[in-house]
């Protein structure tokens, strides 16, 4: 078939979010990046997303990796290709609210390592904090910045209101390009040819990417729907860690785009290898391969994201309370509304989730609430989206753990501030001061005891 369409960049997503959405994030280790990377980097990827805090908090906990070593490895290893690192802006290894010097040190370090793109997931959509996030980024180095808009379901998350977000993101002269962000797989065939052109209509002529999930099945059909409206870029996953709730798969993905007569800078022969070769690490490691799902209109009420999903049940199956999903996951429903409706994102869907759990593991409701659901509360992550219900704002406030957080502002010491806290002197580097900061001193210990990263899998 001749094509005359125009070309779609694919983002492979394949170790960060399937990874999360299919093998609980732990599932992938540098060795196997790195046994596989020169063939990634001939794949044609437009880039690769690599680093992410949730990534790199259990590369240090579970596999006694260094992520700083793992992203200077993998940059090596893959020259041609964009490594990208998924930043909220606001956190960074932990669920709780991260001084802005360490946000700002962080950025600069990834960057340094050989990240080269750098994705903002502001999860309150706070247009001043991802011009601030951005500038850092790109005064550090970036080659692109991407910003997201995180769909979502409510009485305020309108068309209207993600228009008038993407008309405030596209006054930013450090964003590159716009990617609609679909965690819930909540998008139908019908949003996505309403939602899209109401959004370029207001990004300035900035290019759009979809970034959507399978949760209800219907991921791959808009992201058809999104190339025939003129979207760029597609995120998508190899197919042993497409699907279910992953993202669709390059593979099914490319072959339905030349269809319809678009074109794509892909290596099918180098992406049949990368995908062989993930398959065969699911084999032999005993993980589930990615497969299509039902349609499941549930998920238009929980919308619980994938990876979150995956984690919630092995975590419930781990304290044998598996069978109690379903009146969690009605409780979500209940707490998420009483929260002003946070978009189920990390780390807003971790907090919603976790309340939850605790309010059917305890029988009580809020009558245990974590600091992040607080400073939630506070508006340390932003404005909540709509106001929180009035009876869990006055429980909240009764409890002694709140005092310290509600109606103060967010500390914002200064590096050196910070190292003389946790006792970090000038031998240690940033890079350790970093996962000094966030994680306990004996994961940081255990994973420099562990001594360089294999290079090889298996």
């Amino acid at each position: 078939m001749t094509t005359t369409r125009g070309e779609v960049d694919f983002i492979d997503e394949t170790t960060r979010d399937g990874n999360q959405s299919l093998w609980d994030a732990t599932g992938i280790t540098t060795p196997m990046i790195l046994s596989i990377a020169p063939t990634m980097d001939q794949v044609g990827f437009k880039a690769v997303t690599l680093a992410a805090s949730v990534l790199m908090r259990l590369q240090v906990r579970v596999h006694r990796e260094n992520p700083w070593e793992s992203i200077r490895l993998v940059a090596k290893a893959m020259p041609r290709t964009p490594l990208t690192f998924l930043t909220t802006g606001r956190r960074f290894l932990t669920f709780t609210v991260t001084p802005n010097s360490v946000m700002a040190l962080a950025i600069e370090r990834m960057i340094a390592n050989g990240i080269r793109r750098i994705w903002i997931l502001e999860t309150s959509h706070e247009p001043s904090f991802t011009y601030q996030m951005a500038r850092i980024a790109k005064a550090a180095g970036a080659e692109e910045v991407v910003a997201s808009l995180i769909y979502s379901i409510s009485p305020v998350h309108t068309h209207e209101y993600y228009g008038e977000k993407a008309r405030e993101i596209a006054k930013c002269p450090d964003v590159d390009s716009i990617m609609i962000e679909d965690v819930g797989g909540l998008l139908t065939p019908e949003s996505t040819r309403s939602l899209i052109p109401l959004i370029q209509q207001n990004a300035a002529g900035l290019p759009l990417e979809l970034h959507g999930h399978c949760n209800t099945g219907l991921a791959p059909l808009c992201y058809l729907e999104a190339v025939k409206l003129g979207v760029k870029g597609l995120w998508t996953c190899v197919s042993p860690l497409a699907n279910g709730t992953s993202l669709p798969s390059t593979e099914n993905t490319l072959r339905n785009i030349r269809r319809l007569g678009y074109s794509a800078n892909i290596d099918d022969e180098a992406l049949a290898a990368m995908a062989a070769h993930f398959r065969n690490i699911a084999e032999r490691e005993g993980r589930p391969m990615g497969a299509p799902v039902e349609y499941d209109v549930y998920y238009y009420e929980h919308q619980v994201p994938g990876g979150m999903m995956s984690t919630l049940k092995r975590q419930l199956s781990e304290i044998g309370m598996e069978q109690r999903l379903d009146e969690i996951l009605e409780e979500i429903i209940r707490v998420r509304k009483e929260l002003g409706y946070p978009v189920m994102v990390t780390p807003f869907s971790q907090f919603v989730g976790t309340q939850a759990t605790m309010n059917i593991i305890t029988g009580e409701r809020y009558k245990t609430v974590p600091d992040g659901v607080i400073q939630f509360i506070a508006g340390w992550f932003g404005e909540p989206p709509a106001p929180v219900d009035p009876k869990v704002l006055d429980r909240v406030t009764s409890l002694p753990s709140a005092k310290d957080i509600l109606n103060k502002e967010f500390p914002q010491p200064s590096v050196k501030e910070l190292r003389q806290q946790i006792g970090a002197g000038p031998e240690v580097s940033d890079e350790e001061f970093l996962l000094r900061y966030a994680m306990t001193n004996k994961e940081v210990d255990d994973m420099l005891a562990a001594g360089p990263i294999k290079t090889q899998y298996p």
